[in-house]
């Protein structure tokens, strides 16, 4: 099942506005009184598209290409950024990492292997992997195609 950036983007923004809502609800806040300013980085200046179709992809040493989306603070605190990757086939995995934020990995094409706390998972288009805070893990296309997928992070 290939998926598109559209479905996933529109995905992604329900549970974020979820998320968002439910710590509203619990802390008593209202989000007409989020002080934007705060924002900073990519977030700086309020609501805004970012494009995509105008963004360079890098390429980088072990084959692979990367296209950054967007990295900055939010108003409400929290470090957001994302990036699009192409893993070629046969391309070795990274070293396991540790990371201190939070990360949703939509795979679009491919197959990716997820290793983490001891184990190996497979995601295939249309898969969505968590890699909660503090996790140590690497990602590696496991398919015979190039792997295509979205990094959204979170996390201060």
């Amino acid at each position: 099942m290939a998926v598109n950036r559209r479905e996933v983007l529109a995905g992604m923004g329900v549970l974020a506005a979820m998320g968002v809502a439910a710590g509203h609800a619990q802390s008593g806040a209202v989000s007409a009184g989020v002080d934007t300013d705060k924002a900073g980085g990519d977030f700086a200046g309020g609501s805004k598209v970012f494009k995509m179709s105008s963004a360079e992809r890098t390429k980088l040493p072990n084959g692979g290409e990367r296209l950054n989306g967007f990295m900055g603070t939010l108003a409400t605190g929290e470090v957001a950024g994302m990036h699009e990757s192409w893993t070629p086939a046969g391309t070795p995995a990274p070293a396991l990492h540790r990371i201190t934020h939070s990360e949703m990995i939509a795979v679009f094409e491919g197959e990716l292997e997820f290793e983490h706390d001891g184990k190996k998972e497979r995601a295939v288009a249309g898969d969505v992997i968590y890699v909660a805070y503090g996790t140590t893990h690497a990602i590696r296309n496991a398919g015979d195609g190039t792997a295509r997928y979205m990094v959204f992070q979170v996390g201060k």
